[in-house]
């Protein structure tokens, strides 16, 4: 399971969204390495106009006990109800 936190947001939006997952079947002792990919888009949320949004600032992307943060530079609105 792939997780994300929107660290600062004008409004506030789920702590933590769940945003990729792969369900994958192990046999005891058995290891398997899982890519898991999100979109920028994946990261935007409902603002208070309605409109779709991905605010500039910092994330936090976690799965498992590992985490990552990272950086969007530039804020993006989409001009349709669904991005």
């Amino acid at each position: 399971m792939l997780f994300s936190r929107d660290l600062v947001a004008s409004l506030t939006p789920e702590n933590r969204r769940l945003r990729a997952f792969k369900k994958v079947e192990l046999q005891p002792g058995e290891t398997q390495t899982v890519t898991l990919s999100i979109k920028g888009s994946d990261l935007a949320f409902v603002g208070a106009d309605g409109k779709w949004i991905l605010e500039q600032g910092d994330f936090r992307i976690q799965s498992g006990n590992q985490t990552l943060n990272i950086t969007c530079s530039q804020t993006h609105k989409w001009d349709t109800p669904n991005k």
